[in-house]
C-alpha cells in the first residue's frame, strides 16, 4: 500500500469514527503566479492548506432535492487572484484543469458550471473513478470582466459551481492551473502551468445523534471492505 493510499484510507476512517464529514466545509483555492515575466510558472497560492497530504478533506454532503438530488456535492471555490495581489500577469487568462480522479470503484466525479455562467441540469463534464492523464477544464478568470484581453486583469471569483460524486467514500483529485491566453511570446501563453495539486473530497453522510455510537464499528467495517477491493 503506497503512502497516498494509506493517507486516503486513514482520513476516511477518522471521518467515520468521529462523525465528521470532513475537516473543511468551504474554502477558496486561489490561483496566482510566481511573477509577471514570460514563462513565470503559475502557482496555487494557498494550495498547501488544501493538499491531500496536509490532512485536509473537502466535505461533500448528500442532496435530497434540487439540482444535485441524489449526489454528494461541495466546493471549494477556485479563484484567480488579481494581478496586483499575487495573481498572474495582466493579459493572462487562468483555466483550471482536472488531470486525475481516484475514488470508490464505479463512482463518477463531476464538475457543474454555475447557473450564472450558463450551467444547466447536467454537469459540464463527468469522470469515472480511476481516470488519469485527463485534460478537463473550466475557466477561473472572468471573461465577462475582460480577462484574457491584452493588459486586462486575470481576476475571477465565480460562484455557483459545484463538484459532485455518486458514491460515498474518499476521492483524491488532481488539479492544475494553466494560462490559456494568447498574449505571450509568439501569440502563446504568458505563464507555464502550475504543479499538480491533489485534494481529498470526503463524501460521508451526516450521522444522526443516535447513530454516533455505532460509527466506530461502521468505520472499521468500511475500511476493511475498501482494503479488500
Amino acid at each position: 500500500m503506497n503512502r497516498m493510499t494509506l493517507i486516503r484510507k486513514s482520513i476516511l476512517a477518522v471521518l467515520l469514527v468521529t462523525g465528521q464529514t470532513a475537516f473543511a466545509q468551504h474554502g477558496h483555492l486561489n490561483a496566482g503566479a510566481a511573477g509577471h515575466n514570460q514563462n513565470d510558472p503559475l502557482v496555487w497560492a494557498n494550495g498547501a492548506a488544501f493538499a491531500a497530504d496536509s490532512g485536509y478533506a473537502q466535505s461533500m454532503t448528500l442532496a435530497t432535492s434540487g439540482r444535485y438530488a441524489g449526489l454528494f456535492n461541495s466546493g471549494p471555490t477556485l479563484t484567480a487572484l488579481t494581478a496586483t495581489n499575487g495573481g498572474s500577469a495582466f493579459g493572462s487568462f487562468l483555466t483550471a484543469e482536472i488531470v486525475s480522479v481516484a475514488g470508490p470503484a464505479g463512482s463518477i466525479f463531476s464538475f457543474w458550471e454555475g447557473v450564472d455562467q450558463g450551467g444547466g441540469d447536467s454537469p459540464l463534464f463527468s469522470i469515472p473513478s480511476g481516470g488519469t492523464g485527463l485534460s478537463l477544464r473550466f475557466a477561473l478568470s472572468d471573461a465577462t470582466a475582460g480577462a484574457g484581453l491584452p493588459e486586462q486583469d486575470p481576476f475571477g471569483h465565480l460562484h455557483g459551481r459545484r463538484f459532485t460524486t455518486t458514491e460515498e467514500g474518499l476521492y483524491t483529485v488532481g488539479f492544475r492551473v494553466l494560462d490559456t491566453s494568447e498574449n505571450g511570446a509568439g501569440g502563446g501563453a504568458i505563464h507555464t502551468p502550475s504543479d499538480i495539486l491533489y485534494i481529498n473530497f470526503a463524501a460521508v453522510p451526516e450521522p444522526s445523534v443516535f447513530a454516533l455510537a455505532g460509527l466506530g464499528l461502521a468505520g472499521l467495517w468500511i475500511l476493511q471492505r475498501r482494503c479488500k477491493t
